[in-house]
Order: C-alpha cells, then sequence, then structure tokens
C-alpha cells in the first residue's frame, strides 16, 4: 500500500441491503493504490463483524461503529459497543448518528434523539470522536451537541448541507465540516464550501449512497473517488489541490488520531 495520501472521511463498504465481501475487498483495494484511507462506517450492528474483519486485513481501513437503529435489545447492543471500541483498535470513531427531518419528522423522534445522546455519552465513555448524520435537522442536531457537550469529545458533521451560520456553529463546538461529491457542482452548496476554514475541512465519498463527483456522475461511487472530490473542492474553493490534500489529510489524521497506532 501507497503511505496515507488521501482520507476519505465518510465511506460505506455495504450498501443498505446487501453484504459483498468480495466487492468491497476490490474497492478496498482500488483505495490503496491511490494512497487512499478509508473511514468505513458500520452503523448497524449487522455490519460491523464483516467491517472490523476486513479492517484486520487491510491497513488503510479504519472503522467507525455505532448502534443508531430500532432495537428489543438496545441495552445490549450498546454495551457491544463499548466493549468494541475499548479492544479493537482499528476503531476510531462513534458513528454515523444523529437525525434526519428529510422525510418530516419521525413519529418516535424522542426515541432518536435519546439514542443520540446516549451515543455521545458512550463516545465521551471511550474517548473517541463522533461522526454526524444530519438530514435537514442542523439546528435540533446543534441544539443537542451543544446540550450534551458534545465538544468534550469532538467530530464531524458529514456531508454538510446547511447554513454558512450552522456551520460556523458547528466549528465553534468543535466539530469538523465535511464535504462530498455534491458539493464539487451544486452551486447552493458552493459557498460553504468556500467559507469553511481551511482547517476545520473534511473531505469524503459517503459511497456508495451518496453522487460521486462532477466528472464521474454516470459511475458508481466508491472511496478511490475521493480523490476527485478533492480536487473539485479545491477547484470550487480556487486554491491548490495538493494544498487541500495536505491540510485535509492531516485534519482527518488528527480527528480520528490515527498517528497514535
Amino acid at each position: 500500500m501507497v503511505g496515507i495520501r488521501y482520507i476519505d472521511a465518510h465511506a460505506h463498504l455495504f450498501g443498505r441491503d446487501r453484504e459483498d465481501i468480495n466487492d468491497a475487498q476490490l474497492r478496498i483495494g482500488r483505495a490503496a493504490e491511490l494512497g487512499v484511507t478509508i473511514i468505513a462506517i458500520a452503523q448497524v450492528p449487522r455490519f460491523w463483524e464483516a467491517t472490523l474483519k476486513l479492517a484486520e486485513k487491510h491497513d488503510n481501513l479504519f472503522v467507525v461503529l455505532a448502534a443508531a437503529h430500532p432495537d428489543d435489545s438496545m441495552t445490549e447492543t450498546f454495551e457491544r459497543l463499548v466493549r468494541l471500541c475499548r479492544d479493537e483498535p482499528r476503531v476510531v470513531g462513534i458513528g454515523e448518528i444523529g437525525l434526519d427531518y428529510r422525510q418530516g419528522k419521525p413519529p418516535d423522534l424522542a426515541r432518536r434523539k435519546d439514542q443520540l445522546c446516549e451515543h455521545i455519552q458512550i463516545a465521551r465513555e471511550v474517548n473517541l470522536p463522533i461522526v454526524i448524520h444530519d438530514g435537514k435537522a442542523t439546528n435540533d442536531v446543534l441544539k443537542i451537541l451543544d446540550e450534551e457537550a458534545a465538544s468534550d469529545v469532538g467530530g464531524m458533521i458529514h456531508f454538510f448541507t446547511g447554513t454558512p451560520r450552522q456551520a460556523q456553529r458547528a466549528i465553534e463546538l468543535g466539530f469538523f465540516i465535511s464535504f462530498g461529491g455534491p458539493h464539487t457542482y451544486a452551486k447552493p452548496l458552493a459557498e460553504l464550501v468556500r467559507i469553511v476554514p481551511l482547517e476545520s475541512v473534511l473531505v469524503e465519498t459517503d459511497s456508495p449512497m451518496l453522487a460521486p463527483p462532477k466528472h464521474h456522475k454516470d459511475e458508481a461511487n466508491e472511496p478511490a473517488l475521493v480523490v476527485d472530490v478533492m480536487r473539485g473542492i479545491a477547484e470550487v474553493r480556487g486554491m491548490n489541490p495538493e494544498e487541500l490534500r495536505e491540510a485535509t489529510t492531516a485534519n482527518a489524521i488528527r480527528l480520528f488520531r490515527l498517528d497514535e497506532d
């Protein structure tokens, strides 16, 4: 593997309904050839074991875990999450966790807020940063992060689509702002890309869920394409791609403490 040149700060190895180990290994390999290190999100327990096994085999793979789904025995699941975070050296964060109002506020909103708070408490207990999912729920998410003193653990808000003012508030709370493929071509997102300070920027693919960068719109998204996300973000910001690469890689290393191995 080439050394760490790029970091895809948020990617999924498995789709919502499938777990294809061989395909995941191919995508990990293509990323490794380009010097891309992957922060793989395993946000439901059924993906924990497979993702961790892949991380044992691939030096360019680190894992973020969460138990954020309806579960009949959530207490037991949370206890297992704590054990894995303490025992598995490739686990570098808790997530993705948060709220999603894209289809309106869910009827079980109170329970989802409680789960978000509990994940923040676990992150504090195991001393790991958190990865936030924010689907049109930015104000409520920021309010909870503030009330729960989440700045103690820090983290990132992945694929941020809030307002510049909300981005500033997130940064004040100790969070990085992460940009993905659509930020390279969607005009409403361009202002965000330009105004967030370089020391607070991360880049991601959110593959395979999110659309890829503009020159790959008809292709399947995967971690290797974070190289093109980087170039697109640099273009929007009007800066040297190498400068952006160095800064965002250093930011991700600092957030996930990848230099502490």
